[in-house]
């Protein structure tokens, strides 16, 4: 059997994986069907083929990404195993992605590339491209919340009276509750003028992954540092936290530790250092420096 049709037929219906997350198995499919130069079946989740794979990624690729595609792989692998459909379950080595520091966008940069945004000149289905990616970028700045839940933001979820926005848990990783968050007096103006083009609040007429293409054009022309539409979210939590605010609830995490290694940029939320503790060196006799010592 072939792994397309198990991750198709049995394993996404099973786990109700999300779109997105269907889509991410199947890339990593793709990318295992160029290496074997053949469709991967079920009798190739065996430990040497797999892990000639993810060597192979990681030469090409960064360990991230490798221990992504062997996450997949191995999930696939495990449900088989359960399934009994293939005779053992994973053994592979431990593989790890290194943890990089967070970066966020400063407030320099949110507020130029807001005013960069606001310049734009045409339409995103039918709403002024320039309130679109305006009110977009503000939106994620003001809430924190996550991009992929602006996208599916219905008017009727949306109280610009009482400057509260609620993204539905449907539309949201984890899909687990709502999200209340409040909104500017600014912000909500800014989106009352666009009201009446679609149901979504940021509708969008093109391809999706040019969302990231727009977002990288902007930044350069903003003069600023693309850091994606994360880097909107990082940036929301590490100011809130740096002026003492609950950067976990904000994000709504589970652990203090997520939001600590994966969305607080150390450059804005300053945590204590040894600097702080330590005494300060002696050099009163700096004068005495080019002697030899002993």
């Amino acid at each position: 059997m072939k792994l397309i049709d198990f991750l198709d037929a049995e394993y996404a219906p099973l786990r109700m994986l999300h779109p997105k997350a269907h889509l991410q198995f199947r890339l990593t499919l793709d990318r295992w069907t160029e290496h074997l130069g053949r469709e991967p079946v079920l009798t190739d989740l065996q430990p040497l083929p797999v892990q000639s794979f993810v060597a192979a990624r990681r030469a090409v690729r960064s360990t991230a990404t490798a221990v992504k595609d062997r996450t997949h792989l191995v999930a696939l692998w495990n449900h088989a195993a359960k399934r009994r459909l293939v005779a053992e379950f994973p053994t592979l080595p431990p593989l790890r992605a290194p943890k990089r520091i967070p970066r966020a966008y400063t407030i320099a940069d949110v507020s130029a590339l807001v005013r960069t945004a606001r310049a734009l000149d045409g339409t995103v289905a039918g709403v002024p491209r320039g309130l679109w990616w305006s009110s977009l970028i503000r939106s994620c700045w003001e809430t924190g919340e996550r991009c992929g839940a602006h996208w599916q933001l219905r008017w009727e979820t949306v109280d610009l009276d009482r400057l509260v926005v609620t993204f539905p848990a449907e539309s949201r990783k984890g899909g687990s509750r709502d999200l209340l968050r409040p909104i500017s007096q600014e912000l909500a103006g800014w989106l009352r003028e666009m009201q009446g083009h679609s149901p979504l609040v940021w509708p969008w007429d093109r391809s999706h992954c040019l969302l990231w293409r727009h977002l990288r054009l902007l930044a350069v022309a903003a003069g600023v540092p693309n850091r994606g539409f994360h880097g909107l979210r990082r940036a929301s939590a590490s100011y809130l936290a740096a002026a003492g605010g609950n950067a976990t609830e904000h994000l709504s995490h589970s652990s203090p530790t997520l939001a600590r290694d994966h969305y607080l940029d150390p450059s804005i939320v300053r945590a204590a250092s040894a600097l702080d503790y330590l005494p300060p060196l002696d050099l009163a006799n700096q004068g005495r420096t080019g002697e030899a010592a002993g």
